[in-house]
């Protein structure tokens, strides 16, 4: 398992949500971090949030969750 920031598995929204915007609240441009869901609605609700606040989203599917690699801004 990678090392992760955010581990939200055990959370769903609208709890994981409120959770991963104040985690990545204080982001700076560059810096990386990595966000952990279980469920399908949480992952989709934490991504359109992420992609409308100037974060680039790579989504990894696992075996029972997924892994989130977040950056702030776009290029």
């Amino acid at each position: 398992m990678p090392l992760v920031d955010l581990d939200l598995r055990d959370q769903r929204c609208p709890l994981a949500l409120l959770l991963a915007k104040r985690h990545v609240a204080d982001m700076v441009e560059g810096e990386l971090c990595t966000i952990l869901v279980k469920d399908h609605s949480s992952k989709s609700d934490i991504v359109r949030f992420l992609n409308q606040y100037d974060f680039q989203v790579d989504c990894v599917e696992l075996c029972h969750s997924y892994l989130l690699n977040v950056k702030k801004g776009t290029e």
